[in-house]
């Protein structure tokens, strides 16, 4: 096997994808050729394209330069899981979301002795690499039809996942523990990008609690990394499926593309909270592919410094009688920036659609900025739609309210703020994730009045 060095390659350009698929290809050897197949079309798909600037309009507001110039490893598929402190592993157990079973990638690297992964089964859970050897390849296109024109990333993924994780049940089968999955870095290994892919099928009338969440070990100084990850949701007939995505390493580069397809009848409910992130870009992307299906599709950003987040999220209605209800938050802070970007497709024959979109914005600094674009493109003629979005400051008539009960101007900031937030989060209806989600709210509230950082 070719060392790390030999098979690494700088994310700069369209032709380092190549370069690096190059060198990881012959890491593949023992692969089956239908692999390296698969994983050369997904390549080939993300590099034809190039990479976007700020002239393309679905990267008009957020630009790559801050990822091309920290030039980090593409290629990594040789390094071992490091081995954590038991600090750290008790640090881990402390955010895991009640009697969840835990599935950590250390690095960027799947960590199959973590204590209590044993509680997954073998039926219910298998590596990347096993899955890949199977015969029952659907869910390999699926990521393609479901991101649209936000293969860059999701190519990327999928022709380089170093690592990654298959979550398959069967038919009725209803998991009574939740999944959570960890994204840990420990700051050993700052220069090489951690590249997975996550595949989760939830098939007819079976139910699956999941959380995706990316932290750093080292809360006091983030490490300065780039995750790039995949995670595909697959839901069948009357499949019920709660997907809790959880953004907390400040100072790291994210880009993540989810996707989902559902089936007759399936119910999914989605949250993303991005709290923490020097740069990130995160694509969700719905495709409903038979009537009677629902989704919930929610999120909030909390940016302060000058952090970069941005939200795009696509919903497709393809097929008629589906309901989309979607509210995306955010509250920025200093000099940081958000983006929002939400397109909703009512296709022709999506007769009986149901699809609500809305945005708000709450900025904390006069050079805080937001760039926020909802989209609703209907073609049929049957269906209950709306969108819309809003950007302001805090109300000075509820601040001056609070203030004249005694409440000093901090708190009364922070008890407004804390309301605006807790509106979206509150929607959840799985109490275990609403109860997850709100901890992480406040951690963030608690690091920016411990920061200095709130307005008085």
């Amino acid at each position: 096997m070719s060392s790390v060095a030999e098979s690494s390659t700088a994310f700069t350009s369209a032709e380092s994808i190549n370069m690096a698929w190059a060198g990881y290809k012959a890491l593949l050897k023992n692969s089956s050729r239908q692999t390296i197949e698969r994983r050369e079309r997904a390549i080939m798909g993300a590099a034809s394209g190039g990479i976007p600037n700020t002239r393309h309009e679905e990267w008009k507001y957020t630009s790559l330069r801050p990822l091309l110039e920290s030039r980090f490893e593409m290629n990594s598929a040789g390094k071992k899981t490091i081995k954590v402190s038991s600090d750290i592993v008790e640090r881990v157990k402390a955010r895991l979301a009640p009697n969840a079973i835990p599935v950590v990638l250390v690095d960027g690297r799947l960590d199959l002795n973590w204590p209590g992964s044993d509680g997954l089964k073998s039926d219910v859970f298998r590596t990347l690499s096993a899955g890949e050897s199977d015969e029952d390849s659907s869910w390999w296109e699926e990521w393609q039809s479901a991101a649209g024109m936000e293969q860059l990333f999701a190519g990327m993924a999928a022709g380089l996942a170093e690592d990654g994780i298959l979550i398959t049940l069967k038919n009725g089968q209803v998991l009574d523990r939740p999944i959570h999955i960890i994204h840990l870095s420990t700051g050993e290994q700052t220069t090489s990008a951690r590249i997975n892919r996550v595949v989760i099928s939830v098939p007819e009338a079976a139910k699956l609690r999941v959380y995706e969440e990316f932290i750093s070990a080292r809360a006091d100084s983030p490490d300065e990394v780039w995750n790039n990850t995949l995670t595909q949701l697959k839901l069948g007939p009357q499949a019920d499926c709660g997907y809790y995505r959880v953004l907390s390493s400040a100072g790291s580069f994210h880009t993540g593309a989810v996707t989902a397809v559902l089936d007759k009848g399936s119910r999914l409910e989605t949250f993303s909270l991005a709290a923490g992130a020097r740069w990130a870009r995160i694509n969700v992307n719905i495709h409903y592919k038979a009537p009677d299906a629902q989704c919930l599709l929610d999120g909030l950003y909390l940016t302060r410094g000058s952090e970069h987040v941005d939200h795009h999220t696509t919903v497709d209605h393809e097929v008629g009688h589906c309901r989309t209800h979607q509210l995306y938050k955010g509250i920025l802070a200093d000099q940081s920036r958000a983006v929002f970007n939400g397109k909703v497709f009512i296709r022709k024959d999506a007769q009986g659609t149901e699809a609500y979109q809305t945005n708000k914005n709450l900025l904390l600094s006069s050079d805080a900025e937001v760039d926020t674009k909802p989209q609703l493109e209907i073609d049929a003629n049957d269906v209950k739609a709306s969108h819309g979005a809003a950007i302001g400051s805090i109300n000075p008539a509820e601040l001056f309210y609070l203030q004249s009960r005694c409440i000093s101007r901090s708190d009364a900031m922070s008890m407004l703020c804390r309301g605006f937030a807790d509106d979206v989060v509150m929607r959840v209806t799985d109490e275990v994730a609403k109860d997850l989600l709100t901890g992480r709210v406040r951690d963030w509230f608690k690091a920016l009045s411990n920061s200095g950082e709130v307005i008085s």
